[in-house]
């Protein structure tokens, strides 16, 4: 039985839970935790101590990718946890920008990977899947093959060139492996549910029974979402369906009412057990 725990997200339902535009979630699987992701500041940090859980005891984290409300926590996490394996996609500290303000640009990135390896950082950088522990992988770099899926316009990221549109290559998922199928954890899905979920079903052999995390339905379009929907309507091996984070609150209970009682409303605090 592996149990996932959501340590960091945008609301906390539980008195004495902190909340904040952010995700982490922890996998525990008996033998390993692994802390997929850290949100965007110590708070993972506070949510550990109200839930009773030991972050000294983690090993290995997973960065879903380069943005500072999934990589921020990682600094406060290395203060009380000195050596970590950290695995991440190769380009995950691209200095990044977001458009989405006017005419200012407002830095979305993370910390340099300097900075993090003075700390005790180790980074294993591959955009391959990585088995992080039995059953458990990233899912590696996530080619986009929908027609209806696009990562937000308003991410660049800066080169010696100048600013280039930003497609988010880094972002990655988690990928456990059950007798039941595969279960998946999403950061933020900024290459779209569907898209990631055919690519790990064709990687892995093995269909998505259910997923929880970001989607990024949020601040997509209309025509995304309502195409996404009739797309997981295809999927009749999915029985748990976790929104969380930049899903928002508005699309949460659209799914609530598209797919009922196989919808759980993931937030701070809550665990689920497969």
């Amino acid at each position: 039985m592996i149990k996932i725990t959501t340590m960091v997200e945008n609301t906390a339902p539980r008195a004495k839970l902190r909340a904040e535009h952010g995700l982490s979630v922890l996998v525990d699987t008996g033998y390993d935790k692994i802390l997929f992701d850290t949100g965007q500041t110590d708070a993972i940090i506070h949510n550990a101590e109200v839930l009773n859980v030991d972050l000294s005891t983690i090993k290995n984290v997973v960065l879903s990718h380069g943005h500072y409300d999934h990589g921020g926590g990682l600094k406060y996490l290395l203060d009380i946890k000195t050596h970590l394996n950290v695995y991440a996609h190769p380009e995950i500290f691209r200095k990044r920008y977001s458009k989405a303000y006017g005419n200012s640009l407002r830095y979305i990135g993370i910390e340099s990977r300097e900075f993090y390896e003075q700390k005790g950082a180790n980074f294993i950088l591959d955009d391959k899947p990585i088995k992080i522990a039995e059953n458990i992988y990233t899912t590696g770099f996530e080619p986009m093959v929908t027609d209806f899926e696009s990562v937000d316009k308003n991410f660049v990221y800066e080169t010696k060139d100048g600013y280039k549109k930003d497609d988010v290559p880094d972002d990655m998922s988690l990928v456990i492996e059950t007798e039941k199928g595969v279960f998946v954890i999403f950061g933020c899905a900024h290459r779209g549910i569907i898209n990631i979920i055919k690519h790990i079903e064709n990687v892995f052999d093995k269909k998505v029974f259910g997923f929880i995390g970001g989607t990024h339905l949020g601040p997509a379009s209309d025509f995304q979402r309502e195409k996404t929907i009739l797309e997981l309507k295809k999927n009749k091996n999915l029985k748990i369906i976790g929104p969380s984070h930049c899903t928002g609150l508005l699309m949460g209970a659209k799914l609530y009412c598209e797919f009922d009682d196989k919808v759980i409303f993931n937030n701070v605090g809550t665990t689920i057990e497969i």
